[in-house]
């Protein structure tokens, strides 16, 4: 049998800290203090709905996206609805349907690894304290005038010089001029590229760890829109190389696919790698469309990173999807 690494309880833990900084205000109250002990990382309402009822004998609410769950809370599903929990201390996940529901329970005593992982948690996440969730204005476009190549990724984030791709807001038969500048000058440049996404040469010159870059996407004659990024150091790059290592082993048997994109992307946003949590999202919203915790993620993402009506995009998708999915007014 293949033994847990004795890190794990402090990743798992690090990275339910992640999700629950990323995520909107919920509806429900908490006392001060509370640990967090599980987060909502799927909902499937089907014809029914799911609902949570916090310790201390309030209502059944509805359950929103990355609702982070205390000891004592109970989570049900009705009729085909469901939704997956993923719990700290290396509990891996569960599923709640309408014949099992949940009462989450306290976890053991927290080992000394994970309380240090608490603590560097709470210290390097500050700046991602939630702010308000009004949705902001999109930005208004003039017709038949194509907006300007808004770069998504990598922008405001940090990134490991392994797999790096840029992407902007654009049009798949559209041409662009694409130019990355570093402290001593231009490093990259390519003026033909077709369609919003420029994958980085393999032939081209290698990132300097450490280094801070601005990519510069322009099309036709218009002034070019920026975004900076820093790449981590390669003592930091080898240390996410191994907590993520780590995780999906952990994460590998026994959680569901999308549960497993939503603690990998919660990791890399709380290590403030914007750009790899985005992928990450990307990537799972392409297999599972209709999980509005995705959009919910990819909102916080784009808030992070300066993309305001981006961010408004993704929640009114996630509201969307949960509208859609509602039973209707009066019905269980």
């Amino acid at each position: 049998m293949r033994r847990s690494s004795p890190r794990m309880p402090a990743v798992m833990a690090l990275v339910a800290l992640a999700l629950v900084m990323l995520v909107a205000p919920t509806p429900v109250a908490r006392a001060q203090g509370a640990e967090t002990i599980g987060v909502i990382t799927e909902i499937k309402p089907g014809r029914g709905r799911v609902e949570v009822k916090p310790a201390g004998g309030a209502d059944w609410r509805p359950a929103g996206p990355l609702l982070a769950l205390r000891a004592g809370d109970s989570v049900r599903a009705t009729e085909d609805a469901a939704a997956v929990v993923v719990l700290t201390g290396g509990r891996g996940s569960v599923r709640v349907d309408a014949a099992v529901p949940l009462v989450v329970a306290a976890g053991g005593a927290p080992e000394s690894t994970a309380q240090k992982a608490r603590t560097l948690v709470e210290r390097s996440l500050g700046f991602l304290a939630v702010t308000s969730k009004e949705a902001p204005k999109g930005l208004l476009a003039t017709r038949g005038v194509a907006p300007p190549p808004v770069v998504l990724s990598p922008r405001s984030t940090l990134v490991r010089a392994e797999s790096l791709a840029f992407e902007w807001v654009g049009t798949a038969r559209s041409r662009y001029a694409v130019r990355l500048v570093g402290a001593g000058g231009v490093v990259f440049e390519r003026n033909d590229v077709v369609g919003p996404r420029l994958t980085y040469p393999d032939d081209a010159p290698a990132l300097r760890p450490g280094a801070r870059y601005t990519v510069e996407v322009r099309a036709g004659s218009s002034p070019p829109q920026q975004a900076e990024f820093e790449v981590l150091t390669a003592e930091r790059a080898q240390a996410v190389a191994r907590d993520l290592g780590e995780l999906d082993a952990a994460l590998a048997t026994g959680m569901p696919a999308s549960s497993r994109a939503v603690v990998r992307a919660g990791y890399l946003a709380e290590q403030r790698l914007f750009h790899e949590a985005r992928d990450v999202i990307v990537r799972a919203l392409r297999a599972d469309p209709d999980e509005a915790v995705f959009y919910v993620l990819l909102g916080n993402v784009y808030e992070r990173t300066g993309l305001p009506a981006q961010a408004a995009a993704a929640f009114e998708e996630a509201k969307g999807l949960g509208t859609r999915s509602a039973p209707p007014a009066g019905k269980p």
